[in-house]
């Protein structure tokens, strides 16, 4: 399986909370997009950091896991930058503090300037805890201007066609 590392190699800082290994008071999560697949996948252990629970998760850092897996299998998968419209979250079994869980983020459809994507986070047994579907709106290359000051006119494959 070939994975590649999943990091912001453009021209502006993200400071995102979730995936940004330079933000003190940020998740670090580390994501992988998955090149046979398409899909994005991480291993996510919360620690007590991101407690909801004495001993489980907080629902709302499951949810931003899933959430910028879901992000970035639109960058990594279709080369475009997506906000969040909409999120769905189903919550079937806790997610415990120190256990390692895997996370797997795919696209299921894309039509105009809407995505749909999924993300799961999986046990060591392979049972679901937490599912998301998720309804991304892709940036124009004016919108991505405006969020980012720049730069997004130059990135070559920001001005390919959407699929």
């Amino acid at each position: 399986m070939s994975r590649r590392l999943l990091e912001n190699t453009f021209d502006f800082d993200s400071c995102c909370f979730v995936c940004d290994p330079d933000n003190d008071g940020g998740m670090k999560q580390r994501f992988y997009f998955d090149e046979e697949s398409g899909r994005v996948v991480a291993e996510f252990k919360p620690d007590e950091q991101f407690s909801g629970a004495p001993n489980y998760a907080h629902g709302g850092a499951s949810v931003a896991i899933l959430d910028d897996a879901m992000a970035w299998v639109i960058i990594a998968g279709h080369e475009r930058f997506g906000v969040t419209r909409r999120i769905e979250t189903d919550f079937m079994r806790p997610v415990s503090l120190g256990k390692t869980y895997d996370v797997e983020a795919w696209v299921e459809s894309s039509q105009d300037r809407s995505l749909e994507a999924r993300a799961e986070i999986r046990d060591h047994k392979g049972r679901v805890c937490v599912a998301a579907k998720g309804t991304y709106t892709v940036l124009t290359i004016e919108e991505a201007e405006s969020a980012i000051g720049g730069g997004a006119k130059d990135n070559p494959s920001y001005t390919k066609e959407l699929a």
